[in-house]
């Protein structure tokens, strides 16, 4: 027996070495769980940019577990407890954890991660050899990532039935199986993902023909195992993108609404091909209810014999933890017999319980200020302990309204409806002259914004049209309003925030930039001109000005944006804003994956601190010849790093512009071989932009590339320096850059 602050290693069943291991990364997480306190490892994840980091650590691991009505003081037995990855999160519920694994060096970092907790014990060695002396009443056991390796578990010719079956000897009747596991038939699979434990693409839809060992299984398949072990009384959840770091948990009972699965990011661990657009293929699966053949994940809650009614049964959970801790929440519907369904929100930390009471008080004062007008009714909620329950209200929000509409190609209805919605914004509250507070400056920074622009002196921001309810007569129901501010804010910046966040949200609204000036033809406004030359097909630009939002405006409410989400972040990095810097490439079709690497770029924004990886982020390029970008500078950049791939590379017609259309002035890490042609004969070629003029907010970046291989690239570079240019052979010569490069190639 081992002891590790408050935990106890029991390595009575151990064989004396571990049989499996991910090999040297194991010491790294071992190094990293003595070197990290348990709140820190999210500074490790970023400092370390590894997956298998990300995966053993990431406290958003445990999403799959903290969301769960677990009964009070609950036993609950952890099968494959491996690194410790939901341990705390079971730990912070339970009467008392207890925790198997096969490797002694996962069960270490998992003891040092939990030292100071004294509800958890893990036994190091074989499941089938420790469940012999193992207690029969357990409330809960869990096997998360587990239920795939039961044949490599138990052997034999139905090893997953007999793993079934032996786990829930532990548990007590009446107490609860919990298993997650990806489904063979997700959705992401089908779209270009590669088969998490094999790395192959398409192997378990296949059947596993190559694999051996390990098996996920379908909706269907999983039923019927659980059916032939003799249980019926078995739940399924759906946990999205998948189980390993679920953002939103849902049911039969809550599903996701159409358009509410745009961003899938599911490929940390390993390069993919998107094959589809994955939001607008669920969108199809939902309305055809195949949701749960078609889910990434499943999360199975499987009853041993009868038990008395839960209180209440959660039915869907959505986690907001990707924030600063006083910030981070999870929101719940649920319903119970007495209360039948409601909806609240309840802090992830002690520290977030003050921001709960807030909405509350929120709730009273937005209602006092919109009575006057009567556009807005609020979502009435109550506070109870550390919880803020709102209204269940039934209906359509105006973001189905609008993509309803949108499917239906209705684009005029489309920009009518926007433009009521927006009219009610602007108009649903009395409104003062904008003066900047302290309070303003905190949460939004310094920006400079028109004087005497209308503002509210109470301001909900968040009145995006997906927590609009339509209430009838042009009225609406405000969902939520968890982002309200007691300081005035720009009204434009709240109708700024519901267009951004509608026309951007997802791939098939784009098409309403393209429309927008064909619609102002049909239905002219004051103010608005149109684009200007230079912002041909910028129809996004021209769509905010459109509804009164100018370009200038733009700029600056972006900025705002920016700057309020670093409030709410408070400097933590969600792991969706980790997959820029750290995320593998998804390209679009098979066989590029190995090319499209080398033509990744990657953009460096210098803020004071010189080209850091942490301040960087990459645009994927595919196989464009031709290269245009813009990359925006938030304030107080100060110079800009691109790279324009990983690879030896010529790039010709470089041209860099500011907004206003000015030339940039840079240089490179290449050998200037003619005007705005650069041949980099390395892993790491540079364009540099080495100062940001005063008031500059975007750089548009321009080249067509051409990717060398390495040899090809030293023999142009050892021509270019060693020996001089012929002069012109009077016979014709092919022109332009290819025929220069041809010349050289052919001395």
């Amino acid at each position: 027996m081992q002891k590790i602050g408050n935990v106890c290693l029991d390595e009575t069943y151990y064989p004396g070495e571990d049989l499996y291991s991910d090999g040297a990364v194991e010491e790294r997480l071992l190094e990293l769980a003595e070197e990290y306190g348990d709140g820190d490892y999210h500074k490790a994840i970023v400092k370390e940019r590894e997956w298998a980091v990300m995966y053993h650590m990431a406290h958003e691991r445990g999403n799959i577990l903290s969301w769960y009505p677990f009964g009070e003081g609950a036993k609950i037995l952890e099968v494959g407890s491996g690194c410790g990855a939901v341990t705390g999160a079971l730990a912070a519920k339970a009467g008392s954890v207890t925790c198997i694994d096969l490797s002694k060096r996962r069960s270490t970092i998992n003891a040092l991660r939990n030292q100071k907790r004294d509800n958890i014990k893990i036994y190091v060695g074989n499941f089938q050899d420790i469940e012999k002396g193992l207690e029969k009443d357990f409330d809960y056991a869990t096997l998360i990532g587990v239920f795939e390796y039961g044949q490599g578990y138990i052997g034999g010719e139905r090893p997953y039935h007999e793993f079934l079956s032996a786990v829930m000897d532990h548990i007590k009747p009446g107490g609860k199986l919990l298993l997650a596991i990806e489904n063979k038939f997700g959705l992401k699979y089908w779209a270009g993902c590669t088969e998490d434990h094999v790395g192959r693409m398409f192997e378990g839809i296949e059947g596993y023909p190559l694999a051996d060992g390990v098996r996920t299984f379908t909706k269907p398949e999983l039923v019927r195992i659980l059916e032939e072990c003799g249980y019926h009384d078995y739940r399924f959840y759906y946990p999205h993108p998948d189980y390993k770091i679920p953002l939103a948990i849902y049911s039969d009972g809550h599903l996701p609404k159409k358009g509410g699965l745009a961003g899938n990011f599911c490929n940390f661990d390993r390069s993919r091909l998107a094959l589809m657009d994955e939001g607008r293929v669920f969108d199809e699966i939902l309305e055809d209810g195949l949701f749960g053949l078609y889910a990434n994940s499943f999360f199975v809650e499987i009853r041993k014999g009868p038990a008395k009614e839960a209180q209440e049964e959660v039915l869907y959970a959505k986690y907001s933890n990707g924030r600063a801790p006083k910030f981070a929440i999870q929101t719940h519907i649920a319903k119970s017999q007495a209360e039948g369904r409601q909806i609240y929100k309840m802090a992830e930390y002690g520290e977030g319980k003050a921001h709960i009471s807030k909405i509350a008080e929120a709730a009273e004062m937005l209602g006092a200020l919109w009575d006057e007008k009567g556009i807005f009714q609020v979502n009435q909620c109550r506070l109870e302990g550390d919880k803020v329950f709102f209204e269940y209200l039934n209906g359509v929000t105006l973001e189905e309204v609008l993509d309803g509409l949108l499917e239906e190609k209705k684009l005029a209805q489309v920009m009518g409806n926007i433009q009521k919605a927006v009219d009610s914004i602007s108009h649903a509250a009395p409104t003062e002259k904008f003066q900047v507070t302290e309070g303003f400056r905190q949460v939004f920074g310094e920006v400079e914004l028109p004087d005497k622009a209308p503002a509210v002196k109470i301001a909900d921001i968040d009145m995006i049209f997906s927590n609009l309810l339509l209430a009838g007569e042009g009225k609406y129901h405000v969902l939520d309003y968890e982002w309200t501010f007691f300081f005035p804010v720009p009204v434009g910046f709240i109708v700024y925030r519901a267009l951004h966040y509608y026309l951007e949200g997802a791939s098939s609204r784009g098409i309403l930039g393209e429309y927008v000036r064909e619609y102002a033809k049909l239905h002219p406004k004051d103010g608005y001109v149109g684009p200007e030359a230079e912002e041909e097909g910028n129809g996004f630009c021209e769509f905010y000005q459109y509804f009164g939002i100018s370009k200038e405006l733009q700029w600056v409410y972006a900025e705002m944006e920016r700057n309020f989400q670093k409030y709410i972040s408070g400097g933590y990095v969600s792991l969706s804003g980790l997959y820029t810097s750290m995320g593998k490439a998804a390209f679009p079709m098979r066989g590029i994956m190995q090319e499209a690497e080398r033509r990744r770029m990657q953009v460096y924004l210098d803020m004071g601190e010189g080209a850091r990886e942490e301040d960087s982020y990459y645009i994927d390029q595919i196989f464009q010849d031709h290269m245009c970008c813009k990359i925006p500078l938030p304030k107080g950049t100060k110079a800009v790093s691109v790279d324009p791939a990983f690879s030896s590379c010529i790039i010709r017609d470089v041209t860099l512009t500011w907004e206003d259309g000015s030339a940039a002035e840079y240089g490179t890490t290449g050998l200037e071989i003619d005007e705005g042609c650069f041949l980099f004969d390395g892993t790491d070629p540079k364009i540099i932009i080495g100062e940001i003029p005063e008031g500059k907010r975007q750089i548009e970046v321009s080249y067509k590339i051409s990717i060398l291989e390495g040899k090809t690239a030293d023999l142009l570079m050892e021509k270019l320096y060693v020996e001089p240019e012929p002069e012109p052979e009077p016979e014709p010569e092919p022109e332009g850059i290819r025929g220069r490069i041809r010349r050289l190639l052919n001395r």
